[in-house]
């Protein structure tokens, strides 16, 4: 009897051996070459906790196979081969979220091995911006489910456009402790590690809450969006505006054929909810804007 086919992170990985070359190298030799993969990405692959199913990821397949010195195809045709454990859901690069590797440093300094062994089940964020208009304060409410046994940590990522202002701090609130924090403020990305109290096994579910505060001046922005790297059964979405600070105008996110305009309650708050979404939030404008920018909450690796 033959044996089975190795799938595409076995074939990436003893390529890399092989070849003798760290990730970082690696990363430069196809940068040179014009393609641009980041080491989170490379790392991810040859793990098998992710692997390219973008255009862009497939498109670099072939420059990756020069680089690694395999005969050509070998990385393509190894996709081709699946295991039938269990079904994955797809996982989103994190080049193709944040192009430029603007996560890259951040991320680099934190560990999320384990973010790919976890579902999400539910995503709640709710904004707060102040009477200034600035972002005052986020919590996240985040239910999750472990898909074997081990998972002891979640690893968050932040980002605003506003890179003026001082970069927000991460307390967690419950079902967690604050692990390690880091931040690039020159590309207004902070990521921190979630502790759980226990490592859960197989099948455990888990709440988590946490929250990000402005030390000072928060960011100046008019919209906050998230994107989900895997699919989360249900997202809800809450901005709350001062009472001194109320837009006239808010709206879902989107093209300007596909927003739809949303109304503020009487506590002046507006909301969406949504499930499988790859992209959702909330854009407001005031009569005098001045805040023209957007700001944007990452998903982890996973």
């Amino acid at each position: 009897m033959s044996a089975p086919a190795a799938g595409f992170a076995d074939v990436l990985r003893d390529a890399i051996e092989r070849r003798g070359l760290g990730l970082e190298r690696i990363r430069d030799h196809l940068a040179q070459r014009g393609v641009s993969l980041s080491v989170a990405t490379l790392s991810y692959w040859q793990s098998g906790r992710s692997r390219p199913e973008r255009k862009s990821s497939l498109a670099a397949l072939p420059h990756l196979e020069r680089v690694l010195e395999v005969p050509p195809g070998t990385l393509h045709a190894s996709l081709g081969v699946t295991h039938t454990r269990r079904r994955r859901a797809p996982v989103v690069d994190l080049d193709a979220l944040w192009p430029g590797s603007r996560h890259e440093r951040v991320l680099a300094r934190l560990d999320a091995t384990w973010d790919t062994e976890l579902d999400r089940l539910s995503v709640h964020d709710r904004l707060v911006v102040g009477a200034d208009r600035r972002q005052s304060s986020l919590v996240v409410r985040q239910v999750l489910r472990a898909r074997g046994d081990g998972p002891d940590r979640r690893v968050v990522l932040h980002f605003h456009d506003d890179t003026a202002a001082t970069p927000p701090r991460i307390r967690a609130l419950r079902g967690c402790t604050l692990g390690r924090t880091a931040s690039d403020a020159e590309r207004g990305v902070v990521g921190s590690e979630l502790l759980f109290l226990r490592p859960l096994l197989r099948g455990e579910t888990v709440v988590l809450e946490y929250e990000l505060a402005s030390p000072d001046h928060g960011p100046l922005e008019s919209a906050y969006g998230r994107k989900f790297r895997t699919p989360t059964t249900d997202y809800l979405l809450e901005v709350e505006f001062a009472a001194r600070a109320l837009p006239t105008s808010c709206s879902t996110m989107g093209e300007p054929d596909e927003q739809v305009p949303l109304a503020l309650d009487p506590a002046h708050r507006v909301h969406l909810v949504g499930s499988g979404l790859s992209t959702a939030g909330i854009a407001w404008s005031w009569d005098d804007d001045e805040a023209d920018d957007v700001g944007d909450v990452g998903e982890a690796p996973s």
